[in-house]
């Protein structure tokens, strides 16, 4: 036998050890990848076959990330208050990204939860943190199957647009469509479970992340610094985030049609598109939110802007705006308040009551 081989069978054994010891399965996972990933950083999800990954079902807590009571059913749904239990069906039913899902605010402060309050009617919250568009939008076709809602609210921030461009966000493998001859084509789906990449986290730890006893060896000796460092980078698939938002107005539409669900898209901005609008990102935002929205209207669908609400607001007091209506880059409860009233106007001229 080689030293080779002995050493190899050595380290076999090591690893087969430790996690005996440490009571881990043999599954291959890359450790590196699961400290990484937005899941792994304390944002309550987990794995699906179709979306990349869903809320966590039944989760109550309080994410460090957030510092905010989260509550979420058994499908997925984040809960308008603590114990409530989404109706089915839903009158409305809200999807989108972290704005929607309410990043940084309690249960009974997302938009979707105070909408719920102004119109006296079941509102459920299918939003997700970190979703793209794209993500969105295939919630929403599973949602208004599950429901069949009076109305489907899809808000987006440009940012979900962009978030179209990629096959994984934040460590987390996500379905995305290419445009061929004019027409979306669904790609990566299923997502990966775990799928670190070289030019992510380097070759060493994209190989040696599998090991168990690697990982064990670097809590031990102090190297997380580099072990677990710098994070993943977004891995894009192509630039033609606005064009395959676009053509998902056309599903929107197909969805309309088909469940009688009125739809009303919405665009909603960061902070940095109110306080510094000649920014180029911010220029980016304004543009294509607009020209999203054009798509919208195009397709038949009902559009909302907040972008003149949340100017008038800006203007009036610049020095408090920000504290007011934003934590961080996500709404406050104040900010998700003024979506909420802006869509249940939105929604009464729709039906005819204002």
């Amino acid at each position: 036998m080689t030293v080779s081989v002995a050493l190899l069978i050595a380290l076999v054994g090591l690893e087969a050890i430790v996690r005996l010891l440490d009571g881990v399965g043999f599954t291959a996972r890359n450790y590196v990848a699961d400290r990484l990933s937005l899941v792994a950083g304390g944002y309550p999800g987990v794995y699906d076959p179709e979306l990349g990954y869903v809320p966590t079902p039944d989760y109550d807590g309080m994410p460090a990330a957030w510092n905010a009571r989260v509550t979420i059913g058994p499908g997925a749904l984040r809960q308008n208050a603590p114990g409530e239990q989404t109706p089915v069906p839903a009158a409305v039913v809200a999807v989108g990204g972290s704005y929607t899902f309410g990043d940084e605010v309690s249960d009974a402060h997302t938009w979707p939860a105070q909408l719920q309050g102004l119109l006296d009617q079941p509102v459920a919250n299918g939003g997700v943190f970190g979703y793209g568009i794209d993500q969105a939008v295939l919630r929403a076709e599973k949602l208004a199957a599950a429901h069949r809602p009076l109305a489907l609210v899809l808000l987006f921030s440009y940012d979900d647009v962009r978030a179209a461009q990629l096959l994984q966000r934040t460590g987390m493998e996500k379905p995305y469509f290419d445009v061929v001859d004019g027409r979306l084509e669904l790609r990566n789906r299923p997502p990966a479970r775990n799928r670190p990449r070289v030019e992510q986290v380097g070759a060493v730890r994209a190989v040696l992340g599998y090991s168990y006893l690697v990982d064990w060896l670097a809590r031990r000796s102090g190297a997380t610094a580099w072990w677990y460092a710098p994070g993943f980078s977004e891995v894009r698939a192509h630039a033609e985030g606005l064009q395959v938002a676009c053509l998902l107005m056309q599903r929107l539409e197909a969805l309309q049609d088909n469940t009688g669900a009125s739809v009303l898209v919405v665009a909603n901005y960061p902070p940095r598109d109110l306080t510094t609008p000649d920014d180029p990102r911010s220029v980016e935002d304004l543009g294509g939110s607009a020209r999203l929205l054009e798509c919208a209207k195009r397709n038949g669908l009902t559009t909302l802007d907040t972008l003149s609400a949340l100017r008038a607001r800006y203007r009036a007091d610049p020095s408090t705006f920000i504290g007011q209506y934003y934590v961080h880059a996500v709404p406050s409860a104040a900010g998700h308040r003024l979506v909420a009233e802006l869509v249940a106007d939105a929604l009464a001229r729709l039906y005819g009551g204002g």
